[in-house]
């Protein structure tokens, strides 16, 4: 595309030397000749200060807040926000190719986008999927470091999806991507509320209020007049999405009253989870008409009411997307075991389960998955939630002690010092508040500042029967791999 259309679409004069644009990005590393530059003002270094290397890499063109000597430069007051703009014009906005269906909330994300894209693609079509497992397509998965990426990332995936025959995308819609305004300019045509839990991200939102706020800004991200399906049983996702001026479809497995669908009958076991959906009013079809009320018999291979709630907002926005219920039940019924979430991973000798808690209600929700175990001993490593505050460590750390304290367990606390990556590093005050609620508690545990021996530790006379959870989020994302290490192979 040549960089004065770019400049046209971006609303700004241009004049000087027009350049054929082979790309865009934002990263002066990973340049490709030929490619545009945008330099973007960050919160500790300013893109600019990367323009030459940029330059030396083969960029032929920039984007920033004033023009650099000697060089084409589309001149912006807000290069973030510019980014987006020109990802969708290079890429000749792909989403208005596809059904673009979104979700966000503090957890569930990723399973339900996960289980949406088995039921979408057992009904015969083609889904893409932008979320933290990567960007996902027909088996294949490119890895991000970031739930929703950039703007050249997102639109490019798009591109894809659209040009390999999808007719689907799902993303995952984190606040951070909605306030640094990578989802910008997008539109969705249905959406998904997991959750909102106020106090996450505190390192990055100043108040809990702020993290609200920017999470509601999704609901702008749709289409006019397009269903919302929310999870009612969440106070704040309830109140947040009263009112709106669209179809607020809720579910409940808590059988409220205001909720358009009911989930029943929930069962769960070792071997995953049955629960009866229940429509209780008519839905609104995306292409027209209604889904008419009706019960729905399902079975889901995998443990946990809180995939059992996930499993239902994904097979209600199914059921709107137009999927038939009984490809619904039969997607949902081979369901592949989904990493890191009440992933049982072992069971010759021990039962080793991994799952990535990240709050009070995800803790309580494994350990109520662990109750419907048959185990003797429960043996529990728990890794701290590094760089996301203090508040968030003390509520998860009061909640276990709240779980285990009723349970006959070994627990083993772990900052993963070895592991964990700078942005999820622990921090003194995060680590201390944790070992002191704990205390305070007087739950009896043991701490090692590495994952590898806390995993050691917590497997050291585990037997047939016992039951050793593995549980935290990304500092326990390495955590099965390290058992696996030390357990002895399968016998087949």
């Amino acid at each position: 595309m040549r960089l004065s259309a770019l400049a046209g679409a971006l609303g700004i004069p241009f004049s000087g030397d027009d350049r054929e644009v082979t790309g865009i990005t934002l990263d002066s590393r990973q340049v490709q000749p030929g490619q545009l530059f945008v330099a973007i003002p960050g919160a500790n270094a300013d893109g600019t200060r990367f323009i030459p290397d940029a330059l030396a890499n083969g960029a032929v063109a920039v984007c920033a807040v004033r023009a650099w000597d000697g060089v084409p430069t589309l001149v912006v007051e807000d290069p973030r926000d510019a980014l987006a703009t020109l990802a969708r014009e290079f890429h000749g906005h792909p989403a208005r190719e596809l059904r673009m269906i979104g979700i966000t909330g503090s957890l569930g994300k990723t399973s339900t986008a996960l289980l949406l894209e088995t039921i979408i693609g057992a009904a015969g079509e083609k889904v893409g999927v932008i979320g933290s497992l990567g960007i996902r397509f027909e088996g294949h998965v490119v890895e991000t470091g970031m739930t929703t990426p950039e703007a050249p990332a997102i639109h490019g995936s798009l591109r894809y999806f659209a040009t390999q025959g999808a007719g689907t995308a799902v993303m995952e819609v984190t606040s951070h991507s909605i306030l640094l305004k990578r989802v910008e300019g997008l539109q969705y045509d249905l959406g998904l509320l997991t959750n909102i839990v106020p106090y996450e991200h505190l390192e990055f939102h100043p108040t809990p209020e702020h993290y609200v706020r920017t999470k509601t800004r999704f609901f702008h991200m749709l289409k006019p007049g397009v269903p919302l399906v929310v999870n009612e049983d969440d106070p704040t996702a309830r109140s947040v999405s009263a009112g709106l001026d669209r179809p607020v479809i809720g579910v409940s497995l808590r059988a409220r009253a205001t909720a358009a669908v009911h989930v029943e009958r929930v069962r769960m076991g070792a071997e995953g989870s049955t629960f009866a959906l229940q429509v209780r009013r008519p839905l609104p079809l995306l292409d027209g008409g209604d889904v008419a009320p009706q019960t729905i018999p399902l079975a889901l291979p995998i443990l946990g009411r809180q995939q059992v709630a996930n499993a239902a907002l994904a097979a209600t926005a199914a059921l709107i997307a137009g999927v038939p219920a009984q490809t619904v039940a039969f997607a949902l019924a081979g369901v592949e075991p989904m990493h890191r979430r009440m992933h049982i991973f072992y069971e010759d000798g021990p039962v080793v389960l991994d799952d990535t808690v990240g709050n009070p209600e995800s803790i309580r929700a494994v350990f109520e998955a662990i109750r419907s175990i048959p185990h003797h001993n429960l043996r529990v490593a728990y890794a701290i939630r590094g760089s996301r505050g203090t508040e968030v460590n003390e509520r998860n750390a009061d909640a276990l002690a709240r779980e285990v304290e009723s349970m006959i367990a070994t627990l083993v606390v772990t900052a993963s010092e070895d592991h964990a990556s700078e942005r999820d590093r622990v921090e003194d005050e995060e680590r201390d508040v944790v070992l002191r609620t704990l205390e305070g508690r007087g739950v009896q545990f043991e701490y090692e500042p590495t994952l590898q021996r806390a995993i050691e530790r917590v497997l050291e006379g585990a037997g047939r029967g016992d039951l050793v959870a593995l549980l935290g989020a990304q500092g326990m994302d390495r955590g099965a791999e390290i058992a696996k290490g030390i357990l002895p192979a399968p016998v087949d």
